[in-house]
């Protein structure tokens, strides 16, 4: 796909489209922070179903158009036949908040004149209500915590509905990356969306137009894509419980597309999944019990911890079995402690060094 950059006619932008399914669009930003957030765009008829804003923080200052609300209303995609995602905003934004950190939720404030359906997780309103700036961590990168209002708290296994249209998705509470992290369901496309609960460490299809170097945190061990926990409200022991929840949902799912397709089918449809980082079309089963087993593994000191740094006075460790591994996970070193005692209460808490 030749990118929008090529395109003469166009200005330059700092955002990047790829197709998800027929309905819904995958836009990555090239942003200064080093993020590379994965926004999915889904279209409907009246409606513009948007998981996440970016940073609004371009790399590069070359480009000149860096506004994601911009962006979907003026940028052409070749993807979608060279026409904009939403042309003259047309359609009304709802934005589904995967979590509250700042490489999420910057781009609000674009869309706040436009009067949009924000929706949030409702499982812990009280990180979203207070210390939004601690808790966003937009306090730590020095950048204005945006100011809006949830209009819409999600239930978990809730379906989403709007002046009577049904939207065919259902929420998800996952707390364990932070208390508010919400993962959707779309029930057309089959399509899982998780934030950051988990993301592979390398991008399995590469993405030329994009530096190949996401994730990685100042000051810490090379921990490039690392599934990260913040002392913010990181919190393994939910976390556990919240892919074992993944697991049976995604394999009921995958159950019911056997059922509808015939169980001899040679390849039925499965569910896939689409991360706030690096995967937007991966095997959501498949992927959720590589997960689940690494932190298994982790917990129960069988993978040693490859290093560790000191960030805001906590001390955090990373784990990456080989180089070869598609996972990597960096934590305050507190919660696989904590994690150890809830799951192995008779193991000493001395983490493994290699």
């Amino acid at each position: 796909m030749a990118s929008i950059d090529e395109r003469d006619s166009s200005p330059s932008t700092s955002f990047i489209s790829r197709r998800v399914n027929k309905s819904t669009f995958l836009v990555i930003e090239d942003d200064g922070y080093g993020e590379q957030p994965y926004i999915y765009i889904k279209i409907y008829e009246q409606y513009l179903l948007l998981t996440d804003t970016g940073c609004n923080s371009p790399r590069s200052k070359i480009p000149s158009l860096t506004s994601l609300r911009q962006y979907l209303e003026t940028s052409p995609v070749s993807e979608n036949k060279d026409r904009c995602l939403n042309p003259h905003g047309r359609k009304k934004y709802v934005i589904i908040c995967s979590h509250c950190h700042y490489d999420h939720i910057l781009g609000i404030p674009n869309f706040l004149s436009a009067d949009p359906i924000i929706i949030a997780s409702d499982f812990d309103r009280s990180f979203v209500l207070k210390d939004l700036d601690k808790h966003s961590l937009c306090k730590y990168v020095e950048v204005s915590t945006p100011k809006y209002e949830v209009a819409h708290w999600a239930r978990h296994m809730d379906f989403f509905c709007l002046s009577g249209i049904p939207f065919r998705i259902q929420f998800l509470h996952v707390p364990g990356h932070t208390p508010d992290s919400l993962a959707w369901y779309d029930l057309d496309e089959h399509h899982l969306y998780v934030g950051d609960t988990f993301y592979e460490r390398k991008r399995s299809k590469r993405i030329p137009e994009l530096p190949d170097d996401a994730g990685q945190v100042p000051g810490l061990p090379a921990t490039q894509a690392a599934i990260i926990f913040p002392e913010e409200g990181g919190n393994w022991i939910q976390y556990m419980s919240s892919l074992d929840m993944l697991l049976s949902f995604v394999m009921h799912q995958n159950m019911e597309l056997r059922r509808q397709h015939g169980l001899r089918h040679e390849s039925p449809p499965r569910v896939e999944i689409g991360c706030g980082h690096l995967t937007y079309e991966g095997d959501a089963e498949n992927m959720i019990i590589e997960v689940r087993a690494l932190f298994e593994r982790i917990i129960a000191g069988k993978v040693p911890v490859s290093g560790s740094g000191e960030k805001r006075g906590v001390i955090h460790d990373f784990w990456l079995e080989s180089d070869e591994s598609i996972y990597s996970v960096m934590a305050p070193r507190h919660l696989a402690e904590e994690a150890r005692d809830h799951f192995y209460p008779n193991m000493t808490n001395e983490p493994p060094k290699r």
